[in-house]
């Protein structure tokens, strides 16, 4: 069970929750794994041992089962703990993953939520609430372009904006009506370039500004289809972390073919 629920975690696409990477400590980190858990692969419960062995093997930090059963046993209402077997399993309650998202926000800038069923509204939040509010020239990764990314990009018209793309992610079909778009709209807005990045280790989809960086859950074509959030942070306050991605999104640029 061990290696199939380490096989499962190796291949999740997470990018839908906060950056697990945010919590330090071994409460919200087991909470974390617990939320992953029960929303993306349907797994109602876990084991302390099994949240350890993901932790480790996944995510590369070094703990144990009884850190994660002395952080669990004091959760109050934000887990519940059932007795299966030889074993307490564990499951995060609401309040958990309410926990989590406050803990997210009290370490960032600002967060937004996007409710699923909701692309118009979604498109609005993405447009004027966080693309207009970040300064300068921006530089924005994402994975899998669409019309619908030229359509919100729109607003950003008298801006440089360098947008980092792989479009042999799309299908045959959506490549083609993507690149006819993109023509006519580079017609009209020259100052937004497009790269295609030819290597496969293209995966998060990040807003990188002069004062901010915004990370987004899910694809700017697909914000509002599915739950999701962005949070949106100090360069200054997570300097090393910006810094990184930069110089990554910069040596990636490099390698990259530009778009028609």
């Amino acid at each position: 069970m061990r290696t199939e629920l380490i096989e499962k975690f190796s291949k999740l696409d997470a990018s839908a929750f906060p950056d697990f990477y945010n919590f330090k400590k071994p409460l919200e980190m087991g909470l974390w794994i617990l939320w992953v858990a029960k929303d993306s692969l349907h797994i109602k419960m876990l084991t302390a041992e099994q949240i350890a062995a993901i932790i480790r093997d996944i995510y590369e930090v070094s703990i144990d089962s009884k850190s994660i059963i002395y952080s669990l046993n004091r959760a109050g209402d934000k887990i519940h703990s059932y007795q299966e077997g030889d074993g307490i399993h564990f499951e995060i309650m609401k309040s958990g993953k309410d926990h989590l998202i406050q803990q997210v926000k009290e370490g960032s800038i600002e967060m937004f939520y996007f409710e699923p069923d909701r692309r118009y509204t979604s498109k609005r939040i993405l447009s004027k609430n966080i693309l207009n509010s970040l300064k300068g020239e921006l530089s924005i990764v994402d994975p899998f372009c669409s019309e619908r990314t030229l359509d919100i990009l729109t607003d950003s018209k008298d801006r440089d904006v360098r947008l980092l793309t792989k479009i042999e992610n799309l299908k045959e079909n959506e490549k083609n009506k993507f690149l006819r778009n993109l023509q006519d709209f580079r017609s009209e807005n020259p100052k937004i370039e497009f790269r295609n990045y030819p290597h496969s280790d293209l995966h998060d989809r990040y807003v990188i500004s002069n004062d901010f960086l915004a990370i987004l859950g899910h694809s700017i074509k697909d914000l509002g289809s599915k739950e999701s959030f962005s949070i949106i942070l100090n360069k200054n306050m997570n300097r090393n972390m910006v810094e990184a991605l930069t110089e990554n999104f910069n040596r990636r640029w490099k390698q990259s073919s530009a778009l028609p």
